[in-house]
């Protein structure tokens, strides 16, 4: 296993076990059985190797999800899975890093979902790009506000956010840009 991955795998392990804060890079270079050299080798600080962790991590079964109900349910099993590692990113300096994970991950979902509407062949990769965009943001942001300010996290309390939303509101949206597009035109 690369030097890196046995680090982010520690470092994983001790947020398990405490704040990030306390994580110390002698804690986990003694973890790791090498020296700190090593440690400063790969990484400027237990920050950047944080970020080495999101760039890394997986959501099980993310790629497969057909809809914004089954995305939000694959990050919140994700959440249950690493509740502590992940708590504990919330409550650390590093928690713009966990955000931007979430964001990519919807950002990735909501591009397969808006490309398998058929209505979505007819407007621009930039009006595509637009419309993920705009709910991804929504949706990452609503995700992570919900698991850093409730105490009793629940998927149906996490779906109580959404409650405002559904799949079929991003066809209704290309339906209505065609529609705008078309009587601007017409005029």
């Amino acid at each position: 296993m690369k030097t890196e991955h046995r680090f982010a795998e520690a470092l994983k392990s001790m947020m398990s076990e405490m704040p990030l804060e306390e994580v110390s890079v002698a804690a986990l270079t003694r973890r790791c059985k090498v020296n700190r050299q090593t440690f400063y080798y790969h990484f400027h600080d237990i920050y950047d190797l944080l970020a080495l962790v999101f760039l890394n991590e997986k959501i099980q079964g993310i790629e497969e999800v057909r809809n914004s109900e089954e995305m939000a349910t694959a990050i919140f099993d994700y959440y249950i899975r690493n509740q502590r590692f992940i708590d504990e990113t919330l409550n650390s300096a590093g928690k713009d890093l966990f955000v931007e994970f979430i964001y990519n991950t919807c950002y990735k979902c909501f591009t397969t979902f808006i490309n398998n509407i058929v209505d979505s062949k007819r407007i621009s990769a930039n009006e595509k790009k637009n419309i993920v965009r705009f709910r991804a943001f929504a949706y990452s942001n609503t995700i992570v506000y919900y698991l850093s300010t409730h105490k009793n996290k629940t998927l149906s309390g996490l779906f109580e956010c959404f409650c405002f939303e559904n799949d079929e509101n991003m066809r209704k949206e290309i339906i209505d840009l065609l529609d705008y597009r078309w009587r601007t035109n017409k005029k």
